[in-house]
């Protein structure tokens, strides 16, 4: 199954799947940077697409799939673009939380592919690399890349 497929499958996502990172608002585009856009296979804005499901949830912002040379499937990267800063890891880490529990329910689907959950700054990154937080985020199975997600073409 593709991504998109998978997307148009998913309770509350059936029509939330773009093309390339379409489904980015304007100033998130620029935080993403594909080393070749023509793999991109999609992306769709969860927190967008589930606002009215699950209005009070600290909801993840997207889902962008790739084609690496090296995978036969796409891999779906779950990406977070919000504020780098102490105060705000235990939000991010929510958000994940969420994130991972929607994945074993309505979007298990999606849960089928290879993934990365990936915290990318908004703006200037300040928190603390020894924060006790970002042990939590490494169990979670996330990592933060800065302000910038590069998607290489090989995993």
């Amino acid at each position: 199954m593709t991504f998109k497929a998978a997307v148009e499958k998913t309770p509350n996502l059936e029509s939330a799947w773009r093309a390339g990172l379409q489904a980015l608002r304007a100033e998130d585009k620029p935080h993403i940077e594909p080393q070749d856009p023509r793999k991109l296979k999609g992306s769709v804005d969860v927190d967008a697409a589930l606002l009215r499901a699950e209005p009070n949830a600290n909801r993840w912002d997207f889902g962008i799939a790739y084609q690496h040379t090296n995978r036969d499937a796409e891999t779906i990267y779950w990406v977070e673009l919000h504020t780098a800063s102490d105060s705000q890891i235990s939000v991010v880490i929510r958000k994940a939380q969420w994130l991972l529990n929607w994945l074993r329910n309505d979007g298990r689907l999606l849960a089928a592919f290879e993934r990365d959950i990936v915290w990318v700054s908004s703006g200037a990154t300040t928190f603390t690399p020894s924060a006790t937080k970002l042990k939590q985020m490494s169990q979670l199975g996330m990592r933060h890349s800065g302000t910038i997600l590069r998607i290489r073409n090989s995993r």
